[in-house]
């Protein structure tokens, strides 16, 4: 099933006849008149049958019809709906064919609005062609009054003028319609218009006298409003009559000629002399709609199918971008698989590449999270103003081999590095940390001034054991006499101190263990445990100057 016939039928009712065009791509592609009898309507049943899915568009040439102008307060949404409803009700109950024009808005302080009420009074040459219609499930659009089309073509053909009474000879009769600033308010219909040349102009004449008498009732205008008549025709048939109504009335009457405005849009010129509605019918086909008539009971048809459609087109839409949207994953899927296997290629030729290099890196036991956590307490410790750099080499250079012998068996755990201006610090003590060089500027904000980094004291708790003990405290002892003795010797020291020893010697301790498990009695630790101070750095300088020989 299609979605949209691409044909349109384009019908325009008279009192008489019928007129159906049938447009394509907004060309008219062919045209047939029915009569308003019971063989008319047979083959009008007949011809519709062949465009079941096409839409319909019904233009009303009326005689009786009935034009209101009104005020409204300016509202919106359903109050506006609602109050627009209750006055066609009020003026037109029981009529089916019917609508509200918007016009435009007062300028004055309450901006009410203006809407130009429309109804066609006496819709019987209207029934039996609805009934067919409405019989053969067509897809009816709308139905149009022709005169709010003659506003359209007044449009299209540029004319500007105030107070404008636009005269059209139809197939119907003369219709004139009454135009004020370009907007519609008024419309006549005389059917039975004379063939003679002698007699026409003098028809022009006295109708145009009549419309204008009752424009004048109505107040529309007044007795010395200058009313301006365009009299429309092909190839220039009413020109006579135009100059005979300026010379006898003093009208401002003007020649239209719509050969022109013809060949633009496509119409044979030829025709649209037999048929002058077809001028109405292209536009509506063209798209220039204008105000609805028909009542929603008569369009459903048409409404259920544009519906009907929309969910077509939309599931369509859905489907076409669900399966857009499914090659784009299985793209997307298929490059990432590809990619993994690039990956793992390169990884085995990385690792392949490293396993040849690493043929010729020296042998270490360092692992390598332990060079990891090196470089972060590295990064950690540069962050301070002061590192623990002069303690440590204070410690190397301790536990470095001399002519007295190497501290091999000493083994540092722990090492608690601190920096304050009281050297009677415990270990367990709480210490105020130091501002760091990203929180340094915090340091200055505060109240109180910071300590100056330079003329604080390095104190260090060193706890270590002796590496392999087997039971002999007396290498124990002297292993830690000579640890503590090369720290001392160190100018960089101020002072050692002893916390805990690898034996303790207390008289009150009890003895335990037994002499007879030796593996036991080689498995017991020998921990000690001391505290060093540093001296200044100044001072540091100082002693090893003092220590220079003069």
């Amino acid at each position: 099933m299609m979605f949209a016939n691409p044909k349109k039928l384009v019908l325009c009712a008279t009192a008489n006849q019928l007129l159906v065009g049938v447009w394509h791509a907004g060309k008219l592609q062919g045209n047939q008149t029915f009569e308003n009898d019971e063989g008319g309507h047979q083959a009008f049943s007949v011809f519709l049958q062949q465009y079941s899915s096409s839409p319909v568009y019904l233009i009303a040439d009326a005689v009786e019809e009935d034009f209101r102008l009104e005020s409204l307060p300016h509202t919106s949404g359903s109050a506006k709906h609602e109050m627009v409803t209750r006055k066609l009700n009020q003026h037109y109950r029981g009529l089916d064919y019917r609508t509200a024009h918007f016009i435009d808005r007062d300028k004055d302080k309450r901006k009410d609005d203006n809407f130009l009420f429309v109804a066609i009074s006496k819709d019987e040459f209207l029934q039996a062609w609805v009934a067919i219609i409405k019989a053969q499930e067509a897809q009816l659009v709308g139905v149009y009054l022709l005169p709010m089309l003659s506003l359209v073509l007044m449009k299209q053909l540029k004319l500007t003028a105030p107070h404008l009474l636009f005269c059209e000879k139809l197939s119907s009769g003369l219709r004139q319609t009454y135009f004020h600033h370009g907007c519609l308010r008024m419309s006549r219909l005389v059917p039975n218009v004379p063939e003679a040349t002698g007699q026409i102009g003098y028809f022009y004449l006295v109708e145009i006298e009549k419309t204008r008498l009752y424009l004048m009732s109505q107040r529309y205008i007044s007795r010395d409003t200058p009313l301006n008549l365009a009299l429309v025709s092909v190839n220039g048939t009413t020109q006579q009559i135009s100059q005979g109504i300026s010379q006898e009335q003093g009208l401002n009457c003007a020649d239209v000629n719509l050969s022109g405005l013809a060949k633009t849009l496509g119409l044979p010129v030829k025709l649209l002399q037999e048929k002058p509605e077809l001028m109405h019918m292209q536009l509506l086909a063209n798209g220039h709609f204008v105000d609805n008539l028909a009542p929603d009971w008569l369009t459903k048809s048409f409404q259920f199918n544009k519906l009907k459609q929309g969910l077509m087109i939309g599931a369509a839409l859905i489907g076409f971008f669900g399966l857009a949207a499914a090659g784009w994953m299985f793209k997307e899927g298929l490059d990432q698989k590809i990619a993994f296997e690039q990956a793992q290629q390169d990884t085995l030729i990385q690792q392949h590449q490293y396993d040849e290099a690493a043929k010729d890196f020296p042998v270490t036991q360092i692992s390598a999270n332990d060079l990891k956590v090196a470089v972060e307490l590295d990064k950690n410790i540069a962050t301070f103003p002061k590192s623990p750099r002069r303690m440590m080499q204070v410690l190397s250079a301790a536990l470095a081999p001399t002519a007295k012998g190497s501290l091999d068996e000493v083994q540092i755990d722990r090492l608690h590095w601190v920096l304050t201006n009281d050297t009677n610090i415990n270990d367990q003590d709480k210490f105020t940390p130091l501002p760091t060089a990203s929180n340094s500027e915090l340091a200055v904000a505060n109240s109180a001034p910071p300590a100056d980094p330079t003329k604080l004291m390095e104190v260090a708790f060193l706890t270590a054991q002796i590496s392999g003990f087997t039971g002999d405290y007396r290498r124990a002892l002297n292993s830690l006499n000579q640890f503590v003795a090369n720290i001392k010797a160190d100018t960089r020291v101020a002072e050692v101190v002893v916390l805990q020893e690898p034996v303790n010697v207390s008289s009150f301790v009890s003895l335990q263990g037994s002499t007879t498990d030796e593996q036991s009695a080689q498995k017991q630790p020998a921990f000690f445990k001391l505290k060093i101070v540093l001296r200044p750095a100044q001072d540091d300088m100082v002693s090893a100057t003092e220590a220079q020989p003069s």
